[in-house]
């Protein structure tokens, strides 16, 4: 006798939350079907999952090793629900993109979605890369618009789809000659377009200023206040994203081997992979 998906997706649930009820309110069962259901795999597997008292819940060593079998046994079910799928084009895919790109991009790919694929629904999400890549591992997402260089996991495969320039911006009274003394402006940690203006141009630490900003509107706003100087993506400035701010000038010299590259991210297994990239095309 196999365990059941639906006490498997019991335990994925409680490893979620360390929390009974509401793990079992996300499942839509009651709290005793839901600590019936995981009674019963511990009692057909004949080892102890979990140890919970009024407190606490907690994983048993052996039950962690369940537990990674069962998230698997469940990614690979549905995977084969999305087999099942006469037409994906006629289906549903959910969209992750990061927020440097989304504004941009965005707006343009899903009108030619809807115009290649009237009948293909979607949804999207704007989150930061390394949230992107743990939704893609745990399918809440098919496909992540990204860019690179960026060190995904071996699980999960990418496809670039189009290089991308970074071009350096400074106010009209800079002269150009203060990057060496900490002026060049960057995103906060986290947003990888940081790291790929360090590593597309070489930058050193003693060159990044001391601001770091959350947004590409709230970065302009310190180049436009002569706080320092960037550089931006060429999709946001052909989006007219220093429309604005007139004193801002863009300089194709400075730093003009900058660059990211732009593309999709999904999980390798993914049955729908080919479809997917079909529709990555459409992103250029």
């Amino acid at each position: 006798m196999l365990p059941s998906i639906k006490n498997l997706e019991y335990l994925v649930a409680v490893n979620k939350h360390l929390n009974f009820s509401r793990a079992a309110e996300e499942c839509f069962v009651s709290q005793s079907t839901l600590s019936a259901g995981i009674a019963k795999l511990e009692d057909m597997l004949r080892l102890k999952i979990i140890e919970r008292d009024n407190k606490s819940v907690i994983f048993t060593q052996q039950g962690l090793k369940v537990l990674n079998y069962a998230q698997e046994i469940i990614k690979l079910s549905q995977d084969l629900v999305d087999v099942a799928q006469l037409d994906f084009f006629k289906g549903e895919v959910k969209i992750g993109v990061i927020p440097t790109i989304s504004p941009y991009l965005l707006p343009k790919f899903l009108s030619r979605i809807k115009d290649a694929y009237p009948e293909l629904k979607v949804s999207f999400t704007e989150e930061k890369s390394e949230t992107l890549v743990d939704k893609i591992d745990g399918m809440e997402i098919d496909l992540a618009i990204f860019a690179f260089p960026y060190d995904v996991p071996k699980h999960i495969e990418s496809e670039i789809v189009f290089r991308e320039k970074l071009k350096f911006v400074y106010h009209s009274d800079n002269q150009l000659d203060n990057l060496e003394e900490k002026y060049l402006i960057l995103l906060e940690q986290g947003h990888c377009l940081r790291e790929q203006i360090i590593s597309s141009c070489g930058i050193t630490e003693d060159q990044i200023s001391n601001y770091s900003c959350s947004s590409l509107p709230t970065l302009i706003a310190m180049v436009n206040m002569n706080m320092g100087v960037s550089l931006l993506p060429q999709m946001a400035i052909n989006s007219n994203i220093l429309g604005p701010y007139p004193n801002i000038l863009v300089d194709s010299n400075q730093l003009s081997e900058a660059y990211r590259d732009i593309g999709i991210i999904y999980r390798k297994s993914n049955p729908q992979s080919p479809s997917l990239l079909e529709l990555s095309k459409l992103i250029q």
